[in-house]
């Protein structure tokens, strides 16, 4: 039984043949435009056709707030042609086949937590590190969603309030964008090239090391201000920077330094596991077919 898996990002759409036990068979990426509204359909559509004789339903994996229940997108930033429209619905019947859809985050969560990191923890969260940052966040075995559907959306954290705009909020911590600074500063051929720019942070070049030490500053905060509303027990790291051993080592050292913050914090606050995820880049395509999975059985 094979599934077809769509994850749609910021410059790319990966698409994933995966079966029931989450072995991908198959699997590419297209570059698109999802200013282009008919560019994305035709390119969604290609993909679609190519293999809907092949699988057994469709998994979505999508930027923005999620109801996947009614499969509607209620808002996206890179998506708002399809906010609160029935298009996966009407996707689902055209093809006679049953489709899901489900936020990026919380695609990746599901995924450690059926063969992850996360299959033995009830309490316990996951941060996505790419061009922005997500996050999502298991209570009892459940993954939490909020009343709205709204639920663990750290980019709208304050996180700077001397700063002006979007660069007060957590929107602005992107991976993506720490890589590329460090490339156009060290004149890289490829500022987008994350393997040189590791290179030159293990090697502790001053303007590298101090970005990445920034970074790891910020992103552990997060993780520590969830951590004291929420007292969990693991925060899995993911996106593809989570290959990293660097950043786990670095975020745990960060996560100490604001756990120090105070005695009475240092006393009170539990310090939680930080590792690395299983399935790096491919998460959200394998989290998205859980559902499919699931209701196949």
């Amino acid at each position: 039984m094979n599934f077809l898996s769509i994850d749609i990002g910021g410059t790319n759409l990966k698409y994933a043949l995966i079966n029931e036990y989450g072995q991908i068979i198959v699997k590419g990426t297209n570059a698109i435009n999802t200013q282009d509204k008919d560019q994305f359909l035709r390119s969604l559509a290609k993909i679609i056709d190519l293999h809907c004789q092949d699988i057994q339903g469709m998994g979505f994996s999508l930027p923005g707030v999620v109801d996947p229940t009614s499969k509607e997108l209620l808002a996206s930033a890179r998506l708002s042609f399809l906010e609160k429209t029935d298009f996966f619905n009407k996707l689902a019947s055209k093809y006679n086949l049953p489709v899901t859809i489900e936020n990026d985050s919380n695609c990746a969560a599901l995924a450690e937590k059926w063969q992850g990191q996360l299959t033995t923890e009830k309490n316990s969260a996951l941060i996505v590190l790419g061009t922005g940052i997500g996050s999502a966040i298991f209570l009892n075995n459940r993954l939490i969603r909020g009343n709205h559907f709204a639920a663990s959306e750290p980019s709208f954290m304050v996180v700077d309030k001397s700063a002006s705009g979007v660069e007060k909020t957590a929107a602005a911590l992107s991976a993506v964008g720490m890589i590329e600074d460090i490339g156009n500063h060290l004149q890289l051929p490829n500022i987008q090239d994350g393997q040189r720019v590791f290179a030159q942070i293990m090697a502790r070049e001053p303007y590298a090391w101090q970005a990445f030490n920034k970074f790891c500053d910020h992103v552990a905060l997060l993780i520590y201000n969830i951590q004291s509303i929420l007292d969990l027990n693991k925060f899995v790291i993911g996106g593809g920077i989570s290959s990293q051993p660097i950043l786990i080592k670095q975020l745990r050292n960060s996560f100490k330094k604001w756990h120090q913050i105070s005695p009475l914090s240092e006393r009170t606050i539990t310090v939680p596991e930080i590792v690395s995820a299983n399935f790096y880049n491919d998460a959200n395509l394998i989290g998205a077919i859980v559902p499919l999975v699931r209701t196949s059985k």
